[in-house]
């Protein structure tokens, strides 16, 4: 006799369909755990029996799937087993080494969240674990996370309240989230993937393809991070080079505006020392020697209030050359050892107070010393320079010397700014033309510093830029660049 098979569909709710699938799904999960164990600890014989439990969890699975589906167009097949190539074939972009990410998992039922969080931290991650909606929304507000592995179905606020509120949210809409769930209707990724979710993987998931999807949104995560940090870095250069170029016209009007009560203080002087000076003037204070040595004192303080004029005068003319050529970005020749000089010279103010002792040696220079290029973007080059020395090499306003010497260097020009202070770590030196990176955030160190002088010597220069140091002794900083500079931009 023969018995014929037949199929009954029962109708029941998603809720009842999760309520069963569940203990299922963790038996599978804990069997692949300790068939893992088993296999990693050489007991072969347990991994068999193992995998006979893990079969037969799937097999009632699939009943469970075949007699209280869901229609037809509304289903997603059980997951069924994975091989390690397959995944991998189906993104062989996907880096072989991902960083660990911290991740959160929200599921009210604890062994899934054990389940899950052990899943996870044998691929390194770090995993802290929230047992419903309310606990996971508060737990991202505190503490900061790379990932969040979300179920769907939850009492009090489910899974799609919880990414709701996240995508509301400007803080937290950042975080991406892959849906974990045991519903299987397809109605149900349609609905968290238009509601944000970064994917959706459904119970018993395969661990391969989990680590597989997990790996792949951490990567895209650094990647968009990246791309933001790199974009903010742009403005952040931006700005910082417009407020150069304001305060460099600043300066070139006020020096101007300096210039002329200079001129009439310089003229002004000019005249009583020639007035006393004239044999008529001596012949008044000949009539004693009191008068004599008044003269004197007069002559001698004309003598030194005209010298200071001058000297105010020329660091006014410094700062206004030096300001107009910030302020510009136009291309002139520029003799190269004065263009330093004037540098120097502008910083040796701030110097005093710090007590650097900056010489500048020229003597390495042969031939012309004219450069075509960009002389108020060398200016801000070697101040940032001269700034780092002061603020880093030598600590506490303890002072000290820094030599600059400027050479050729073949077809190019060369400038070496030395100190001989701390140094730099050696951990720190590949670092040190990175963008924010900075060891004196407590000195009011922004980071960008010296990324703004790499990206002028290597992007407007067309030339390189390299740091030597060793602990205790100091560090040099060498420019190499084309005599002539042909046009171009920051990049």
């Amino acid at each position: 006799m023969t018995h014929k098979t037949e199929t009954i569909n029962v109708e029941i709710t998603a809720d009842l369909r999760h309520t069963l699938r569940t203990p299922l799904n963790q038996i599978i999960g804990y069997s692949e755990m300790l068939a893992e164990d088993a296999k990693d600890a050489g007991q072969t014989a347990f991994v068999a029996d193992l995998g006979k439990i893990h079969q037969a969890a799937h097999t009632l699975l699939n009943l469970l799937d075949t007699l209280f589906a869901p229609a037809p167009q509304e289903a997603i097949r059980t997951p069924v087993p994975v091989s390690t190539a397959s995944v991998e074939a189906l993104a062989p972009t996907l880096s072989k080494e991902v960083t660990a990410g911290r991740i959160l998992v929200v599921d009210d039922n604890a062994s899934n969240r054990d389940l899950l969080a052990r899943r996870l931290q044998r691929h390194g991650h770090l995993t802290s674990m929230a047992e419903d909606g309310v606990q996971a929304l508060e737990m991202l507000r505190q503490s900061p996370f790379d990932l969040v592995l979300l179920d769907i179905m939850m009492p009090h606020i489910d899974g799609y309240e919880v990414l709701a509120r996240m995508q509301a949210d400007p803080k937290l809409r950042q975080i991406p989230v892959i849906m974990i769930s045991a519903l299987t209707e397809i109605d149900s990724v349609v609905k968290c993937i238009e509601m944000g979710a970064e994917d959706y993987l459904p119970k018993p998931f395969n661990p391969t393809l989990l680590r597989a999807r997990i790996d792949a949104t951490l990567e895209k995560k650094r990647l968009r991070e990246q791309e933001q940090a790199y974009h903010d870095q742009a403005l952040h250069i931006e700005a910082t080079q417009e407020r150069h170029h304001s305060l460099a016209l600043m300066v070139a009007g006020v020096a101007h505006e300096i210039n002329t009560p200079l001129g009439i203080a310089s003229t002004a002087v000019s005249i009583i020392e020639n007035r006393l000076s004239l044999p008529k003037t001596r012949e008044l204070f000949a009539n004693s020697e009191e008068n004599q040595s008044i003269l004197e004192d007069l002559l001698e303080s004309s003598t030194l209030l005209k010298s200071n004029v001058l000297r105010a005068h020329k660091l006014v003319e410094s700062f206004k050359k030096i300001s107009v050529a910030q302020a510009s970005d136009q291309q002139e020749t520029t003799e190269l050892p004065q263009l330093l000089q004037d540098c120097v010279d502008l910083f040796k103010i701030n110097a005093r107070q710090a007590k650097l002792i900056i010489t500048l040696d020229t003597t390495h220079l042969h031939g012309t010393g004219q450069w075509f290029g960009y002389p108020g973007h060398m200016t801000q080059v070697m101040m940032n320079l001269l700034q780092n020395a002061e603020r880093y090499a030598y600590t506490n306003g303890q002072g000290g010397a820094v030599d600059m010497r400027v050479f050729n260097e073949g077809e190019q020009f060369g400038i070496s700014v030395q100190d001989y202070g701390q140094g730099i770590p050696a951990e720190n030196l590949n670092k040190i033309f990175e963008p924010f990176f900075t060891t004196g955030r407590s000195k009011g160190g922004s980071g960008l510093g010296m990324a703004i002088v790499s990206n002028i010597v290597t992007s407007l220069f067309k030339g390189h830029i390299t740091v030597v140091s060793e602990p205790g002794k100091g560090c040099c900083f060498s420019l190499i660049f084309p005599k002539s500079v042909m046009a171009g931009q920051i990049l």
